[in-house]
């Protein structure tokens, strides 16, 4: 065979080669830092990875490959509690969602951590030196019950600058209806989705729906806690909103989870006796999971440079640490390729990159 033949054939094969080998190896996630607990993972102003330490209730912000801690807060924390979600905005503001024990939800910095659980709280921070300060209190809430389970504590500020609240129905799982009933009392705010003014204490965002649909979403009835957005949920731990501004929801089920499409005044159905992906109407699930998925981390890619994963959903399933994509287009669920085993915590997305935690570590894979 002729030098010329040889590298022809060469070529061929590596070509093949290449066409064969797994997605996975294309791009396989990458290992940026080790962690305890990372939760509620955002992207500053100038592009740098915040998160929360959820057993420690440390906020994080990672630059030049190093974890800087900004602020400890003492939160109650246990298998559920914690430090739940992080928010931020251009001025370097960071809004941070936990559990505590000390009822009023005061200075989260100072006091001691705990097990037990009295009060779900958001807290805003202003930058102060290398640090962030505690500067206002924008959500207390009360906890009636010694279950300490279904907190939710997705936070976001969304593309109409209010500051949405996922919170969960707060367990009492050996009841067909306690829980349930929370998500459907309009007097208080379990079981919902929150939009509050991230400004001020215990305010609705102006422009919050008056009312939200019963279960069926037959009649609509009056809303009690202006903060309520929408209603009917069991555990809505995480969420994002596509290219058209509709909000993307994963709610946690009993025996069935959900991916939502959620709308101010809808109820999405979570009702005694413990019936989850019921949801009628406007309130139908867009995606139906298996019961023990999981999904947790609820990230959509905007930025052109994540190329034909732009506008496309992806969320994580804690239960197989993987991440699964819906094409909105095509309305289409697939498994992302080379993120096993790196997620199934958190999720967000920056220009052409998916960040992900697994608890124990923070990695980051290109978009194609």
């Amino acid at each position: 065979m002729t030098s010329r033949g040889c590298a022809r054939l060469c070529a061929t094969a590596l070509i093949l080669f290449t066409l064969l080998l797994p997605a996975s190896a294309e791009a396989r996630a990458q290992k940026l830092l080790s962690t305890s607990a990372a939760v509620g993972l955002t992207i500053d102003s100038r592009g740098r990875l915040l998160y929360g330490e959820k057993t420690r209730g440390e906020i994080v912000r990672v630059e030049g490959g190093k974890k800087h801690v900004l602020a400890r807060l003492a939160v109650s924390s246990n298998i559920e509690p914690g430090l739940l979600g992080i928010a931020t905005n251009k001025k370097g503001y960071v809004w941070a969602s936990y559990t505590t024990s000390q009822a009023g939800c005061p200075d989260p910095t100072r006091g001691s951590s705990s097990i037990l659980v009295n009060a779900i709280c958001v807290w805003r921070f202003k930058p102060s030196g290398s640090r962030l300060k505690p500067d206002k209190l924008i959500v207390s809430t009360g906890h009636p019950t010694g279950w300490r389970t279904h907190f939710g504590g997705g936070l976001h500020l969304g593309p109409d600058g209010a500051l949405y609240l996922g919170v969960g129905d707060l367990g009492d799982n050996d009841s067909p209806s306690i829980g349930p009933n929370r998500s459907q009392d309009l007097t208080e705010p379990f079981g919902k989705i929150l939009r509050i003014d991230p400004n001020r204490t215990n305010r609705a965002a102006a422009g919050n729906p008056t009312t939200c649909g019963d279960a069926a979403n037959g009649r609509q009835r009056r809303i009690v806690d202006r903060r309520i957005y929408a209603c009917g949920f069991r555990n809505p731990y995480s969420f994002d909103w596509d290219l058209a501004g509709r909000l993307w929801v994963a709610d946690v089920g009993d025996k069935c989870d959900e991916i939502n499409v959620v709308k101010p005044g809808v109820n999405f159905g979570w009702q005694p006796p413990r019936t989850d992906c019921a949801g009628t109407g406007a309130g139908s699930p867009i995606l139906r999971l298996d019961q023990s998925a999981t999904p947790s981390g609820v990230a959509i890619p905007k930025s052109p440079a994540a190329g034909a994963s732009r506008g496309d959903v992806f969320f994580g399933i804690f239960r197989d640490s993987l991440i699964k994509r819906y094409d909105i287009r095509a309305k289409k669920l697939s498994t992302l390729p080379g993120a096993n085993g790196r997620a199934g915590w958190s999720l967000v997305a920056a220009d052409q990159y998916l960040y992900m935690s697994n608890g124990e570590m923070i990695s980051r894979l290109t978009l194609r």
